[in-house]
């Protein structure tokens, strides 16, 4: 990568270690010069056309990662970016008064290796919503190797692991992915590690597992096609450069950030990592209890198996569905919906939460809210369709992926159309714009006929 940096601190420090990583690096020449390199359209600066350029301000309290050259007169009036206080804060150690005299560059070495590991993350990785934290256990959950150090002996990243609790209460999925002994052999060292007093985590805390000696990301593609979720869900977390670098070769579709240096002080790792992916969970009653749904689907699945047929296997679920008109209350997840589904999303119309609620509110629509249960447990709102009374189109069919073949579709169509009867309202049609993901919405629209109730193995509530 090509890294320019710009600052009123002295670079050279940075400029050496990025250089020692293997990119290639331009400051400019001078102390202080930030604002001419920016400025000036023959500068150096724009010679060298980075990939990505740091800016350090430490009169403004501010790092910021510019990755458009673009962009760069904008840092003359920049406050926006990661502020140094907070990287202080999460980093022992950060400022160093003698560097500040002798060198113009207040930081220690921790404070460097902080600002390195903000700046790679924010270059290297693309922020965007994620369902799936994908962890490696040895040297990652812990420091050691349970094969090799034997499990009572590892020491835990007991911050780290808290920070991850704290994601899974959100509703982030945590997954194991480790190379090790599989947890079904006798005293298995993984399974003993996870079972001590002073480890924060446990083995029920993760929505799946993979140990074995296979490859990582096979074992990550599997656990996606389990939960029903898309590789691009997934953020991979991992220690070992050769696993991360394997895991981007193989399925390119999956996050693999950079790895901290340093996780027994993971505060500004754990930030980056909600900041940039699971930022938007956590706001629904069905975020808080995905752990245990994708639990219980793993269970049906493992249920299907055993019996003849699909007819079989929808008939011993004992699926029941609470099916109702939309209300303010619904709104935080009807927004989250339409913002994150894809596969069965009629028109992937991204409904702001404001938007939510006015359609909610007005007359001129109906909405309604599918809830679904079954002997497995309780999925939640997972489904809602809107009506527009103006052109008698289903304007909006949303159904999470969680759901999908389970004939709920068959039912909340039933519904609708059986609710407008009773207001002797006509329903036309529903509106479709296909995408490069909505093709099972496209199946079932091709399959439906609107002059007859469809087959549904689900009950009413």
């Amino acid at each position: 990568m090509k890294i320019a940096l710009l600052g009123n601190v002295t670079l050279d420090f940075l400029a050496q270690d990025f250089r020692r990583m293997g990119h290639k690096v331009y400051v400019p020449p001078g102390f202080d010069t930030w604002r001419q390199e920016t400025l000036d359209p023959a500068s150096g600066l724009r010679r060298f056309a980075p990939d990505a350029t740091l800016l350090v301000l430490t009169d403004r309290d501010v790092m910021r990662v510019v990755q458009d050259t673009n962009d760069l007169q904008d840092t003359q009036d920049a406050t926006d970016g990661t502020s140094l206080a907070q990287l202080a804060r999460e980093t022992p150690g950060f400022w160093d008064e003698r560097m500040r005299q002798l060198a113009a560059m207040p930081f220690s070495l921790a404070g460097l290796r902080a600002i390195e590991e903000e700046f790679l993350f924010q270059a290297e990785t693309v922020a965007a919503p994620k369902k799936i934290l994908a962890v490696d256990a040895d040297n990652t959950l812990w420091r050691g190797i349970v094969s090799e150090d034997g499990p009572e002996t590892v020491e835990p990243f007991v911050d780290f692991q808290r920070g991850l609790l704290a994601l899974k209460a959100k509703g982030v999925l945590l997954v194991l992915l480790s190379k090790n002994d599989p947890l079904d052999t006798p005293d298995a060292p993984l399974a003993r590690a996870f079972a001590r007093a002073d480890m924060p985590l446990s083995l029920d805390d993760f929505a799946a597992k993979s140990v074995d000696w296979s490859p990582k990301a096979g074992n990550l593609l599997k656990i996606c096609e389990t939960l029903n979720l898309a590789p691009d869900s997934a953020v991979f977390v991992d220690d070992n450069s050769h696993e991360r670098a394997q895991m981007k070769a193989h399925v390119p579709e999956v996050t693999v950030p950079p790895f901290p240096s340093d996780l027994t002080h993971p505060a500004a790792f754990l930030r980056r990592l909600e900041r940039a992916f699971f930022s938007s969970v956590g706001l629904t009653d069905e975020d808080r209890a995905r752990t245990e749904m994708y639990r219980a689907e793993a269970a049906r699945r493992a249920s299907a198996a055993a019996l003849p047929s699909l007819d079989a296997y929808l008939d011993s679920l004992g699926m029941s569905c609470v099916a109702s008109r939309a209300t303010s209350s619904d709104v935080p997840r009807l927004a989250q919906m339409a913002g994150k589904t894809n596969q069965f999303n009629a028109t992937t119309i991204r409904r702001t939460a404001d938007e939510m609620a006015d359609l909610v509110a007005d007359p001129g629509h109906r909405m309604w809210t599918f809830r679904l249960a079954d002997n497995f447990g309780d999925m939640g709102l997972v489904c809602y369709v809107v009506y527009d009374c103006a052109s008698s189109r289903i304007t909006d069919f949303v159904m999470s992926c969680r759901a999908m073949g389970r004939t709920l579709e068959h039912f909340a169509l039933n519904h609708v159309r059986h609710a407008l009867k009773e207001e002797d309202m006509p329903l036309r049609g529903i509106d479709f714009s296909p995408t490069a993901k909505n093709a099972p919405f496209k199946a079932f629209l091709d399959s439906i006929e609107f002059s007859s109730d469809l087959a549904t193995h689900i009950a009413s509530v």
